[in-house]
């Protein structure tokens, strides 16, 4: 495989400057690192245009979890959970979209259950489940889902995408 990047722009909320810039600015001391900071870890099929005029994937562009550093991972890699987005462009429109899952152990779920005293947890459909943090595992089970159903529907009408807060 390969090493190759795709473009990103940076989340919302995440400092757009070099990763020795953010550990500088982070309260943590740790950097905040997203997918731009890093090598692309998956080959992605390139982008081609059927007879109809569809696209068969959108431009991926960036990927990041909501608290955990994509280089350093959880500190137990065995027990996590956490929220983990993908931005990415249809090809066609140029329409910005984010889909956002949640990635987790069993073990994760459990610690998540007993921290906060729930007798149950409701996920949604959204949902990884990995035994231990593995980056290009969950980014490869994420990527997968979203090439199999982007032919289906408008990317503005995918329930999984988040709604554009343009």
């Amino acid at each position: 495989m390969g090493v190759s990047r795709v473009p990103m722009l940076p989340p919302e909320g995440v400092r757009t400057g070099t990763a020795e810039t953010n550990e500088q600015e982070t309260s943590r001391g740790k950097p905040v690192l997203v997918g731009s900071d890093l090598p692309f870890p998956i080959n992605l099929p390139e982008i081609e245009r059927d007879a109809d005029g569809k696209y068969n994937r959108p431009v991926f562009l960036n990927y990041y979890f909501g608290k955990i550093n994509l280089q350093s991972g959880p500190e137990n890699p065995e027990a996590f959970c956490d929220e983990f987005f993908l931005q990415a462009r249809d090809p066609e429109n140029r329409h910005t979209f984010t889909y956002r899952y949640t990635v987790a152990t069993p073990a994760g779920l459990q610690r998540v259950m007993d921290l906060e005293h729930l007798p149950s947890l409701y996920l949604g459909t959204q949902v990884v489940i990995v035994p231990r943090w593995d980056v290009r595992l969950i980014l490869q089970t994420v990527i997968d889902q979203i090439l199999e159903l982007y032919g289906e529907k408008d990317p503005d009408e995918k329930e999984i995408a988040l709604p554009n807060e343009d």
